[in-house]
């Protein structure tokens, strides 16, 4: 079901419609809110759009450096995985 989701980021309201959890919906609008925050701190700028081009970049990057991380986890676990089989397999 669609429902109306009221969220604040830098001082302006929106309504987001949406299937998603509320509560999920706010979350994610006040992971946006501080880092338009953050950049609006490091640029002094008024514009909107450059405001939320810089905090879409460092939002990505973020994203881009745990996708890194998850996948060398998992290649970590995988190379294990593939030791601990080869192991059992030559002790039975």
């Amino acid at each position: 079901m669609v429902q109306q989701v009221k969220v604040g980021i830098l001082g302006q309201e929106y309504t987001i419609h949406t299937k998603a959890d509320k509560a999920y919906v706010e979350r994610v609008a006040q992971h946006l809110a501080s880092k338009c925050q953050e950049a609006q701190n490091r640029l002094h700028s008024s514009s909107l759009a450059t405001i939320a081009l810089l905090a879409a970049l460092n939002i990505t990057s973020d994203y881009l450096q745990k996708e890194e991380a998850y996948e060398q986890l998992v290649d970590r676990i995988e190379s294990k995985q593939k030791k601990l089989s080869s192991v059992l397999s030559k002790s039975l």
